[in-house]
C-alpha cells in the first residue's frame, strides 16, 4: 500500500502529519519493534514512558525500513536526504493504530465488533457472547487474554488486547474468513497507549471497576478514566450507524459511566444491566449450586428468558451471563439462542475452572485467574461451603506490580478460607519472600503455622483460619492437597489459565492444572 494512504487519516490534530521525503512509496508492513522490520515496512518509534524507541530507528532502517513514523521533528529531520521517508506527528501512538487501520483497509467496519472492557468478568464475559452467537448460526473471531481465535487459527495471547498493528491484522483475517462478528477484551492498558484507536465498535460493555493495575495508572481515578475511553472516544466515535452501551447497573463505576453517557447527545443506545429492577435489563429466581447455576433474565419489551441454566458457577457469573445476554439482546440475536448459548458453556479455562481427577479419595479442586482483592474475595466467598468441608486457599501476588492489594488479598483469603497457603506468584525481579511479607500483613485473624519447622500438616487439621507460607507455589499446591479431605474444596488462585512463572527475566513452564493433575498421577 502506498504511504499516502496509509497516511489518510481522519481530521484529528493529533494526526497532522509533516511528510519529510516521498509519500508515494509502497509499504509492505509497519511495525512499532524494530526487531520486527523488514525490507519496505514503516517504523513506528516514539517517546514512552520508560523507553523512546527512536534510538532504534537506525537500527530499523539498517533492516530495510522505507519510513519512519515519529513524535520527534528533530530525529526527522536529520533523516532528509537519507532513502528513506520521514513522518512526523503530535501522537504517534494514534498515529500508528491508523496508520494500522488503514493498511489493512478499516476491518474494523466491515464485520460486527463487540468489546468488553472491566476488572473483572471479560474472558468469562467474550466466551458467553461468543458462544450464543455461534449458537445463532454467526461465525464469531474471540481476542482475549487465553488466547485469540480467528477461525481455525489459534495463537496464545501476549496482551489482552494485541498491538494495533496485529489487531487490525486480526481482523482483517476475520474479514477475509467471511467471519461476521469478532469479540474482545479491551484493557486499560491498551485503551491508555491507543491500541484500539479508531476501531469501529458496535457494541461495548463495562462488567466493573475494582482495585488493579494502579502500578500503572497511580490511582483509581485514572484507572476509571482509562476504562471510560473505550465509550467516550472509541464507541461513540463508531462509524456504525447502530451504537450500543452495555453497563452494569450495580457497580459503583457502572453507575456514574451511566450518568456520565446519559450527558453525551451522540446517537447510541445506553442499555443497562443488573440484579435490581430498575435495571433495562435484569436477572431473578437465580438458583445457586455446585454444579452450576439457573436463573430467568427479564429483558425491555416485556420480553423474558425464563429456565436458563449454566455450568459456570457463583454470583459473579450471573454478572457475565447477564452482561453477554445484553451484548446479545442488542445485537437483535433471538431469545432461544441466548439461551441456549449460555448453556453450552461448560467452562471458561482458568475461570473458577474444577481440575477433573480420576480420583474418589481427592478434593474438589479449582483454579481461577483471581489476581485482585475482589476477584479472590468473591471467588472463595462462592467456594465456601460448597462441597460440605474446609475451603484451602493457595494464592500469591505477582511482582512489579500494585502492592497496595498483597495485603487485601491476604485480609480476604486468611478471614475466608479455612486454610491459607501464601505462596509465589511471577515474582518477576522482585524477592518471592518480601511479597509475601507484604501480604502477611493484611493478616489479622488467623494462626499462622510453620510447617518446615515443625515437619508436620497436624496442625493443620482442625477447621480454625491458619495461614502457612510455603514459597515454593509447587510444593504449596502439593501442600493444599496432601492436607485436604475428600469432603474439602481446594482454590488455587492466581495463575489460572497461565503456564508458565517470571523469575527475574526468566520464564519457565509452570501450570497449576498440571501440577494438580501430577500430584494424583503419583498417589496411583
Amino acid at each position: 500500500m502506498k504511504l499516502k494512504h496509509i497516511l489518510s487519516y481522519k481530521d484529528d490534530s493529533d494526526l497532522k502529519a509533516i511528510v519529510y521525503g516521498s509519500s508515494d512509496i509502497d509499504i509492505v508492513g509497519i511495525s512499532n519493534d524494530s526487531r520486527n522490520i523488514k525490507r519496505g515496512y514503516m517504523f513506528a518509534a516514539r517517546k514512552g514512558a520508560k523507553v523512546d524507541s527512536n534510538i532504534y530507528i537506525e537500527e530499523a532502517i539498517s533492516k530495510g525500513a522505507s519510513a519512519i513514523l515519529t513524535d520527534n521533528g528533530e530525529t526527522a529531520k536529520r533523516l532528509i536526504g537519507r532513502n528513506v521517508a520521514a513522518i512526523v506527528v503530535r501522537d504517534a501512538l494514534k498515529a500508528y493504530a491508523a496508520a494500522s487501520k488503514n493498511f489493512f483497509n478499516n476491518p474494523a467496519d466491515k464485520i460486527k465488533t463487540i468489546g468488553v472492557t472491566g476488572t473483572n468478568g471479560k474472558t468469562t464475559t467474550t466466551f458467553l457472547i461468543q458462544s450464543i452467537l455461534e449458537d445463532s448460526g454467526c461465525r464469531t473471531g474471540l481476542i482475549g487474554t487465553i488466547d485469540c481465535r480467528i477461525g481455525s487459527d489459534i495463537t496464545c495471547s501476549k496482551n489482552t488486547t494485541p498491538d494495533a498493528y496485529e489487531l487490525n491484522k486480526m481482523l482483517d483475517d476475520a474479514v477475509r474468513s467471511s467471519i461476521g462478528y469478532c469479540v474482545m477484551e479491551v484493557s486499560s492498558h491498551s485503551l491508555t497507549q491507543d491500541r484500539v484507536y479508531g476501531i469501529s465498535y458496535d457494541a461495548a460493555v463495562f462488567t466493573n471497576l475494582t482495585r488493579d493495575h494502579l502500578d500503572y495508572h497511580g490511582d483509581m481515578e485514572k484507572y476509571y478514566t482509562a476504562k471510560k475511553k473505550l465509550f467516550f472516544e472509541i464507541l461513540l466515535k463508531s462509524a456504525k450507524k447502530q451504537k450500543f452501551a452495555l453497563i452494569n447497573n450495580d457497580d459503583t463505576y457502572g453507575k456514574r459511566l451511566i450518568l456520565e453517557l446519559r450527558e453525551e447527545k451522540s446517537e447510541f443506545t445506553l442499555i443497562t444491566y443488573g440484579l435490581n429492577k430498575d435495571s433495562d435489563i435484569f436477572a431473578q429466581n437465580i438458583v445457586y449450586s455446585k454444579d452450576g447455576l439457573k436463573l430467568d433474565i427479564i429483558l425491555p419489551d416485556k420480553k423474558e428468558i425464563r429456565g436458563i441454566s449454566s455450568k459456570l458457577i457463583g454470583s459473579h457469573n450471573v454478572y457475565n451471563i447477564l452482561a453477554a445476554a445484553s451484548a446479545a439482546y442488542a445485537l437483535s440475536v433471538p431469545v432461544q439462542h441466548i439461551a441456549a448459548g449460555i448453556r453450552s458453556l461448560n467452562s471458561v479455562p482458568g475461570r473458577v475452572e474444577k481440575v477433573n481427577i480420576a480420583n474418589a479419595e481427592a478434593p474438589m479442586v479449582y483454579i481461577d485467574y483471581a489476581h485482585t482483592d475482589d476477584a479472590l474475595a468473591r471467588v472463595l466467598s462462592v467456594l465456601k461451603g460448597i462441597n460440605g468441608g474446609r475451603l484451602i486457599s493457595v494464592f500469591g501476588c505477582g511482582g512489579d506490580r500494585d502492592k497496595g492489594k498483597r495485603p487485601l488479598m491476604g485480609k480476604h483469603s486468611a478471614d475466608i478460607a479455612d486454610i491459607t497457603i501464601i505462596t509465589s506468584d511471577n515474582p518477576r525481579s522482585e524477592d518471592p519472600l518480601k511479597i509475601i511479607k507484604e501480604i502477611k500483613t493484611g493478616i489479622e485473624n488467623a494462626l499462622f503455622v510453620d510447617i518446615d519447622a515443625n515437619k508436620n500438616t497436624s496442625r493443620l487439621e482442625g477447621s480454625d483460619h491458619i495461614c502457612v507460607i510455603v514459597e515454593d507455589r509447587a510444593k504449596a499446591i502439593e501442600l493444599a492437597l496432601s492436607v485436604s479431605r475428600v469432603e474439602d474444596t481446594v482454590l488455587i488462585a492466581g495463575k489460572g489459565h497461565e503456564d508458565y512463572m517470571i523469575i527475574k527475566n526468566n520464564k519457565y513452564h509452570f501450570s497449576d492444572k498440571e501440577e494438580v493433575l501430577k500430584y494424583y498421577e503419583n498417589r496411583i
